[in-house]
């Protein structure tokens, strides 16, 4: 009986220890986050090149982007969409996307195992919060245990974050939808563990 109380007393501590110790950063210089919006019904490509990645397994996914890392590969475009109407860098430097709710979404078993999830959260751009659903892959290097991959894509609309207002809100020469994906490098993190 003794034993039973115990186990039982213990096993969320158990449980906290090894969720814990299984924390994972992104390695920016491996990963990769774009964007694809339309002008005039033709597709341009553009990119981040600042931001990280913090996911802890059936916990949390945290992703912080620099906004101002924006890149289209024009100098032009890049001061433009920095402006007011646009990401308005000078205001709101930083995206955050947070979610504490992952959802297993199919798990397929064979040798390079890929899980798949979504994360359920929120989207802070620009000084707008709104609910985000991001699906996302996650396959574990089969080489070393303490790399992963985790990729995805989704598309959000830029409306929604008043991104790209005035002149530009009708979507009639820039496309309302944002194809977003991501491909980014995982490492895990040594934690200490109190005993």
């Amino acid at each position: 009986m003794n034993y039973f109380v115990k186990a039982i007393l213990l096993s969320p501590l158990l449980f906290c220890q090894s969720s814990l110790a299984d924390q994972w950063q992104s390695v920016l210089t491996n990963s990769k986050l774009n964007y694809e919006v339309t002008f005039q019904g033709l597709p341009i490509d553009g990119r981040f090149t600042q931001f990280s990645v913090d996911y802890s397994p059936a916990e949390k996914l945290l992703v912080k982007v620099a906004v101002d890392s924006a890149d289209m590969s024009d100098d032009e475009l890049n001061r433009e969409i920095a402006g007011v109407d646009w990401f308005d860098v000078g205001r709101f430097d930083q995206a955050v996307f947070s979610s504490n709710h992952l959802i297993t979404n199919s798990f397929v078993a064979e040798s390079n195992s890929k899980e798949r999830f979504i994360a359920e959260g929120s989207l802070n751009l620009k000084g707008v919060s709104e609910p985000v659903n991001v699906p996302f892959t996650w396959q574990p290097d089969a080489q070393n245990p303490d790399r992963a991959t985790m990729s995805g894509e989704l598309v959000l609309k830029r409306s929604d974050f008043s991104i790209g207002i005035g002149d530009w809100s009708s979507g009639d020469q820039i496309g309302i939808d944002v194809r977003v994906s991501f491909v980014v490098e995982m490492q895990r993190q040594a934690q200490e563990l109190n005993n």
